[in-house]
C-alpha cells in the first residue's frame, strides 16, 4: 500500500514540475520574478506542500529556479554571453557557462540559392539545402537560425542534423572534420508576430540578428546563416578577428 502511494505521489510532483516548467518557458513566469507562495501554489495544483517542494526542489537543481530564504522562490534570470569568434560552437559557448542548449530542427527544404549565393559562393540557381532551427535552455528558446548548406556537397544535412543533434557532428558525418567562422555581422530589430511567438516573446521585444559565414579547413564556404537571439536572455560577445 506504501509503494502505491509512494508512486503517485513522485507522479504527481513530476506533474507538477512540468506543469511549472512549461509556465516558465511560455514566460507566464518570467526570468526574475518570484513564484506565488506555496499556499497559492498548492492550492492551485490541490496538493500537500511536501508534494510541492518535491516539484521546486527538482526545479532547482535543473536550473529554473533558486529559493532565497525569507524572500521566496524565484525564476532564474537567464543571461547568457556568447562569443562569436573563429570557433564558434553553440554548445561550447553554454557549456562554459554551465548551461546545456536543445536545439531542434523545424522545417527544411531544397531551393535555389537566391540571396545565400554571395556568401556561399555559388550562382544564384544553384541548389542549398535550408535548415531552420531553434535552440532552448532551461526549456526557453533563445534563438532562431535559418542556414543554407551548398548541394550537391551537403545535400542531406537536415538527415545528418536530425540524427546527430548537432552541427559539428552532422558536418563530420558528411566530410567536413572541422570549420571557422569567416564573418559575423552584428544589427538589432523588432521581430516579426511569428518569430516573436517562436522565441515566446512580445513583438515589442528587440532580437538581435547575426548574420554569418562558416568555412572549411580549404576555406570554402560550407554555411551561411541568419540567427536571430532573444535580446534579454543572450550577450554577444565579439572575441579577436573574425
Amino acid at each position: 500500500m506504501s509503494t502505491k502511494t509512494e508512486t503517485n505521489s513522485t507522479r504527481r510532483w513530476e506533474q507538477i514540475a512540468q506543469e511549472l516548467r512549461a509556465d516558465i518557458a511560455s514566460g507566464r513566469f518570467a526570468p526574475g520574478t518570484r513564484l506565488p507562495n506555496e499556499s497559492q501554489l498548492a492550492e492551485r495544483f490541490a496538493v500537500n506542500r511536501h508534494t510541492l517542494r518535491q516539484a521546486v526542489q527538482a526545479l532547482v537543481r535543473e536550473g529554473f529556479l533558486k529559493v532565497q530564504q525569507g524572500s521566496g522562490t524565484w525564476v532564474r534570470e537567464l543571461v547568457l554571453d556568447y562569443a562569436l569568434q573563429r570557433r564558434t560552437r553553440l554548445s561550447e559557448n553554454l557549456a562554459e557557462a554551465g548551461e546545456r542548449a536543445e536545439r531542434e530542427l523545424l522545417a527544411h527544404e531544397r531551393c535555389a540559392a537566391g540571396s545565400w549565393a554571395q556568401a556561399l559562393k555559388v550562382s544564384p540557381a544553384s541548389p542549398v539545402e535550408l535548415l531552420y532551427t531553434r535552440s532552448t535552455v532551461r526549456g526557453r528558446p533563445i534563438s532562431l537560425s535559418t542556414a543554407a548548406y551548398p548541394c550537391p556537397r551537403l545535400a542531406g544535412m537536415a538527415e545528418a542534423f536530425q540524427r546527430e543533434r548537432s552541427i559539428t557532428l552532422a558536418f563530420q558525418s558528411l566530410g567536413i572534420a572541422d570549420y571557422t567562422r569567416l564573418r559575423s555581422s552584428i544589427s538589432a530589430r523588432l521581430p516579426t508576430p511569428a518569430e516573436a511567438d517562436a522565441l515566446a516573446r512580445p513583438v515589442s521585444q528587440p532580437v538581435l540578428v547575426v548574420h554569418y559565414t562558416n568555412i572549411d579547413l580549404q576555406g570554402q564556404p560550407v554555411e551561411a546563416a541568419c540567427t536571430l537571439f532573444a535580446s534579454d536572455a543572450v550577450q554577444l560577445q565579439v572575441e579577436g578577428e573574425l
